[in-house]
């Protein structure tokens, strides 16, 4: 999915005319067949859609329709409209973390997780009022301007992240000796009352939640845009994973995957 940064926070201000956008917004129900969802502030249709379960990881991932993780500019947000940041507000509203890679959150340029008000009013029954953002770093450098209240450092033992200081001190979560143990990653995270997790990624380690069968629901977005050449790719749905819904919406092919437990 594409991240929100603080430049998507006013998106009416691209200067798209307001009919167009919703109408790019709609969502309509491809399998199981089903009645369109057109924009809604609280987003209460998709929220039941994508009812997220303590105990359950969910990874959220959009790729280009050549399976690339960036479009024209480099990042994932040339390949992102207004249906895919539909689905995206929609899944961080019912999580209780964002966990990504500390070079995809650098790239994308991360931000706190801002959720528009009426997401944000949803979430009364979640233990924090926003999700909070776990990112996986070795080197601690993070993106600027994050609240360490609401940011967790995960990393290795003896890497520059595992020391650092300040208001950071008790927000670093070790999980490995020599190599980030994504069971224990998951593990950690739950302790913490955080037992809904969003992972966005990056493509690395996207990949390695899923080759540890780490996964239970798989949230893929296709937009028909060539990806950038030098993009990694985005991994493939394990053949083990079946298909709980498709929508569309713009020119996005909008997918949730269930594991088989």
């Amino acid at each position: 999915m594409t991240p929100q940064t603080t430049d998507e926070k006013s998106r009416s201000g691209t200067g798209e005319p307001v009919g167009q956008a919703s109408t790019e917004a709609t969502l309509r129900r491809v399998s199981p067949p089903g009645e369109d969802i057109p924009p809604d502030d609280s987003e209460q249709a998709l929220r039941a859609l994508y009812a997220h379960r303590p105990g359950v990881l969910r990874l959220g991932m959009i790729r280009s329709r050549d399976g690339r993780a960036a479009g024209p500019d480099g990042s994932s947000r040339s390949l992102g409209g207004p249906a895919d940041l539909r689905v995206l507000h929609t899944l961080r509203s019912v999580a209780d973390v964002v966990l990504v890679g500390a070079q995809t959150a650098r790239r994308e340029r991360y931000s706190d997780i801002a959720l528009p008000d009426a997401l944000a009013a949803a979430r009364s029954s979640l233990r924090y009022r926003q999700p909070h953002l776990a990112i996986v770093t070795r080197s601690g450098i993070l993106p600027p301007g994050l609240d360490p209240s609401t940011t967790w450092v995960v990393t290795v033992a003896g890497s520059r992240a595992a020391a650092l200081g300040g208001p950071w001190a008790s927000r670093v979560i070790e999980v490995g000796g020599t190599d980030i143990s994504p069971r224990t990653l998951v593990r950690e995270l739950n302790s913490r009352g955080l037992t809904r997790v969003l992972c966005e990624g990056g493509p690395t380690l996207a990949t390695r939640m899923l080759s540890r069968g780490l996964v239970d629901e798989y949230c893929l977005t296709t937009a028909d845009v060539e990806g950038a050449e030098t993009a990694k790719q985005i991994p493939e749905v394990p053949a083990a994973m079946k298909l709980a819904h498709q929508l569309s919406g713009g020119e996005f092919t909008i997918e949730r995957w269930t594991a088989s437990r």
